[in-house]
């Protein structure tokens, strides 16, 4: 009887330790430094280098460049802009504009005395700046590709929640045997007359959605692709909008801008839309904004324009 009395109180002391122990681990692991851990990375000290940011659109009248510096991701310092910076645009070789700084824009300006247009030809953005030497980028102005026609039909799409919604019908033909890469936007367009000779026309952009899988958000761009796809053949992009339109104005309009980007204005725009999308999410990958610059960082890219109003039916 002795013997089972003491067997028991040594099970209930192993118990209690065990329980003690337990009880132990579970405050521990509780501690919220047993859930972090401190890594240091040696980051290695960062070479400033000129940053030159230009996208020219064969619509323009006036070019205009912004010319900064780089910094570390550890710098608390602001950009720096160099006044006394040289930029010059190059086509086929030959000088075409001398950039001037203009203060109250903080950026480079060349005027133009008619649109840039899309002519052919190699396209050279050169820059440099004291202390950071020479950067340049080339590009060819991308072929500009005519809208055949636009059709605007009043419930005439299904949106992504499944309501009927307004469509919008674009198509064009892709130059074959090209890598193209094609960016879209859209307005709405009226007029008011307030008396006879005293009319105003309201113009303003129209937020469209599409279901096309071929289509990407970029930062610019609301719909940005490529035409591979569909590689010299016709191609019909059909948007939808579930307001803004007002079928009932006899004034009532649609305007659609078709941009043909070269790939580096696709890249950048689409690769500026990811960055920003993951920005302030420590669980993201990080993203790399795509630059152009040989010697520095930026981007120098074209695009050309077409145009095509559209009554609203």
């Amino acid at each position: 009887m002795k013997n089972s009395i003491i067997s028991n109180m040594l099970a209930m002391k192993v118990v209690n330790i065990k329980i003690t122990i337990l009880a132990a681990m579970l405050l521990t692991a509780c501690d919220p430094d047993n859930f972090s851990q401190v890594v240091e990375v040696e980051i290695p000290e960062h070479e400033p280098k000129l940053v030159l940011n230009a996208r020219f659109d064969s619509r323009a009248q006036g070019l205009d460049a912004l010319v900064s510096n780089s910094l570390g991701i550890l710098d608390t310092a602001q950009y720096s802009l160099f006044p006394e910076a040289s930029v010059r645009l190059y086509i086929d070789g030959a000088l075409f504009k001398d950039f001037q700084f203009e203060p109250e824009k903080a950026l480079f300006f060349a005027s133009l005395d008619e649109p840039l247009g899309n002519q052919a030809g190699l396209y050279r953005l050169e820059a440099s700046a004291p202390g950071l030497g020479s950067v340049y980028a080339e590009q060819r102005m991308p072929r500009q590709v005519e809208i055949e026609s636009v059709k605007v039909e009043k419930e005439g799409a299904v949106s992504e929640g499944g309501e009927k919604a307004d469509e919008i019908q674009i198509q064009f033909t892709d130059p074959a045997g090209e890598d193209n890469y094609y960016a879209v936007r859209v307005d709405f367009l009226t007029k008011v007359s307030f008396q006879p000779g005293d009319t105003v026309e309201y113009i303003y952009p129209l937020f469209t959605s599409t279901l096309d899988q071929i289509v990407q958000q970029g930062r610019e761009y609301e719909h940005l692709f490529s035409g591979q796809s569909f590689d010299g053949n016709r191609y019909t992009l059909s948007l939808y909008t579930e307001y803004g339109i007002d079928f009932g104005d006899p004034n009532a309009r649609v305007k659609v801008y078709l941009f043909s980007l070269s790939r580096e204005a696709y890249l950048y725009d689409l690769s500026l839309r990811q960055y920003s999308d993951t920005a302030d999410n420590p669980f993201a990958e990080p993203v790399t904004v795509f630059s152009n610059i040989e010697g520095g960082y930026g981007i120098f890219a074209l695009r050309s324009a077409t145009e095509f109003v559209a009554p609203v039916q």
